[in-house]
């Protein structure tokens, strides 16, 4: 991101202008980038504004101290602000105190008197209405006459560069949040591919034997997880049940939870607008890992608590009961009776949160895989039942065989095993008979997510099966090698355009690998794009704009499907003819692997057909290399053949 700053200076200008000038200009000549109101902020803007934008794109906020900074309202405001957004604050003692001399310069009509209620009231000196944030940290020495300045200059250099990396992805995650956050937390805005992976890395850091330099703001925490969630077809790893009076407990946890990097589920945040509420709950429910539920009298009295843990049993769920009030065992559901609950009724001090916490976050961690696993196949069993178990839905391929493999460990489980309808899914697609080809493979950013998983959602009730990296990649699985094996099985390369995708190396390497085996492609408009920003391989297509037609999506979505539509036996054959020479070509060009008498015939036939009508996609060099070798091969048996009988 443009326009970081490695430091912002907060002075009050009576006491430190000159000083404040001076460690400006020898900052810069050390290289760093330094905020200062000096030189910017420009002409005809909003003062505080500027001032706010530079505290919050600072890695470190420097404050002057001196009488008039500490005193000063707008200094108060900006360490305010440094301390809201967690910043690495670095205190520099410039002035203690002044003297009367200093003080009757400043006020030439002032008294004794007006001297005496000026210190009475600490004015005169730092120390006394200086903010406590200040107090706690150890400060730079920079007096005039008292400390070396080159001295204390390589002491504060030497500051700024200790964990400089954590600091500075601390500024670079805090901007891109509050950006994300001023457009009304839209999923455009949030982290995508490689940097949503480093920001969940750099949230995981824990700093042992010395004190961080800055921590996370609960914002950071929510921006990067609601990212993992977003990345993972909404999908959460904790569902949060409550009652209303424990509200604030559900908050401590749930803050707790965003911390280390868990995505969570409320019902005051996952909602999407226009969704029936108790629909909702369970899809919160069906789509988590596990539920947590907060056990206090209210939540047992509360007639959606109950609803709530009783369709979480239903679907075999794990459920850790939290009790957070002293509650009469009897009135405990028998359910939960026999489970080993968390005890935060007698918490008085914030260090008996943390143990209790980190009793959560092991029993979270533990068998993390199963659970994850199981909330998947549920979600995609539901998913079938409710498109009247549409078999564009079931399991194919590697994702089938990795359901197997765990069905079989779910069964022999006496906790959370399988559902009857996470089985019949299993059960369903094993009888189906195996495909070499999909539909459609769907290329975007994670930018545009929310659209993504609309036209993903609309082609598989047209009928039409799909590769959709947020439900066709098993856990465990190389994820390029499965993006690979996706564009190789469709009979479409669908690519959604807007900014965020034209720019993206990851869909760039997928438009090229779908290029190279000649896939048909299929461009859908969401957001403008410079057309000169264009991947070659996409500008020669013409895109169907989803901008149209009033953005009416249906009226779009059915252009979508004419196109696909469109010579589909063809695109099958040359899928299928592919799968068969990449096959023979990655073991290598094995004549076994080739095609045989009425095989051959039917390839050769769909290849010269190919030929002549210049049919589109071409095939590639690869299918005829296969085709014209099955074929030479099939004529020199014959030959043989011919020689054995005579």
């Amino acid at each position: 991101m443009n326009n970081l700053f490695d430091v912002f200076i907060s002075y009050g200008r009576a006491d430190s202008k000159a000083f404040a000038t001076k460690l400006h200009a020898r900052l810069v000549e050390q290289g760093l980038i330094v905020w200062f109101d000096q030189n910017d902020i420009p002409l005809g803007v909003d003062y505080q504004n500027q001032i706010d934008d530079g505290i919050e794109k600072a890695y470190n906020f420097l404050f002057i101290i001196a009488p008039h900074s500490v005193n000063s309202p707008y200094c108060l405001k900006e360490i305010e602000l440094a301390i809201k957004r967690n910043k690495r604050i670095i205190p520099v003692l410039h002035v203690m105190q002044i003297s009367q001399e200093t003080w009757q310069q400043r006020n030439p009509n002032g008294t004794t008197e007006d001297w005496q209620a000026y210190q009475a009231k600490g004015l005169h000196e730092s120390y006394q209405n200086m903010h406590p944030t200040l107090r706690k940290i150890n400060w730079v020495y920079f007096q005039e006459g008292i400390n070396d300045f080159e001295e204390s200059l390589a002491g504060l250099i030497k500051l700024l560069g200790r964990q400089a990396d954590y600091v500075e992805q601390h500024t670079r995650f805090l901007a891109r949040a509050l950006e994300w956050e001023r457009h009304q937390k839209q999923t455009s805005y949030l982290l995508v591919g490689e940097e949503n992976q480093e920001a969940q890395s750099w949230l995981k850091i824990r700093f042992k034997d010395e004190q961080p330099p800055c921590v996370p703001t609960d914002l950071h925490c929510e921006f990067i997880t609601e990212s993992i969630k977003n990345a993972n077809n909404l999908m959460t790893q904790v569902f949060l049940a409550h009652a209303e009076k424990d509200a604030e407990v559900m908050e401590k946890i749930r803050h707790s939870l965003r911390r280390e990097c868990f995505t969570v589920w409320t019902n005051k945040t996952d909602i999407q607008t226009g969704e029936a509420f108790e629909e909702a709950i369970k899809r919160g429910i069906e789509e988590a890992d596990n539920v947590v539920y907060l056990l206090s009298p209210d939540s047992l009295k509360s007639e959606y608590c109950q609803q709530e843990l009783e369709y979480a049993l239903s679907l075999n769920k794990r459920i850790i009961p939290i009790l957070v009030r002293e509650t009469p065992f009897i009135q405990v559901p028998p359910a939960l009776r026999d489970l080993q609950y968390i005890d935060l009724s007698d918490n008085v001090r914030e260090e008996d949160y943390q143990l209790d916490d980190g009793q959560l976050l092991r029993i979270l961690r533990q068998d993390a895989d199963y659970y994850n696993e199981h909330k998947m196949l549920l979600t995609k069993a539901f998913k079938w039942e409710r498109q009247h178990r549409n078999p564009s839905i079931l399991l194919r391929g590697y994702n089938l065989d990795h359901a197997k493999a765990w069905l079989k460990v779910a069964k022999s489980r006496k906790q959370h095993p399988p559902t009857a309808l996470q089985e019949e899914l299993i059960a369903e697609s094993l009888r189906q008979p195996s495909a070499i080809s999909l539909d459609v493979f769907v290329s975007y950013s994670r930018a545009d997510s929310d659209f993504a998983r609309k036209l993903n959602d609309a082609l598989q009730m047209q009928g039409k099966t799909t590769w959709f990296d947020q439900e066709s990649i098993a856990s465990g699985a190389d994820f390029q090698e499965e993006i690979y094996r996706g564009i190789e099985s469709a009979d479409n390369f669908l690519f959604i355009l807007s900014p965020r995708s034209v720019n993206s190396p990851y869909c760039k390497d997928e438009v090229e690998y779908a290029a190279s085996l000649n896939k048909r492609f299929v461009t859908v408009l969401h957001r403008q794009v410079n057309p000169a920003s264009l991947h070659p391989e996409l500008a020669k297509v013409q895109w169907i704009d989803f901008n149209q037609n009033e953005k009416d999506f249906n009226a779009n979505f059915s252009q979508l499907v004419r196109t696909l539509d469109t010579d589909r036996e063809y695109l099958k054959n040359h899928t299928k003819w592919l799968h068969k020479a990449l096959e023979w070509e990655e073991k290598d060009k094995n004549p076994d692997l080739l095609l045989r008498a009425s095989g051959y015939k039917v390839a050769q036939d769909w290849l010269q057909e190919a030929e002549k009508k210049n049919k589109q996609p071409a095939p590639t060099d690869l299918h005829k290399e296969f085709i014209l070798e099955s074929g030479e091969a099939i004529a020199a048996e014959f030959k043989q053949t011919k020689r054995r009988i005579a």
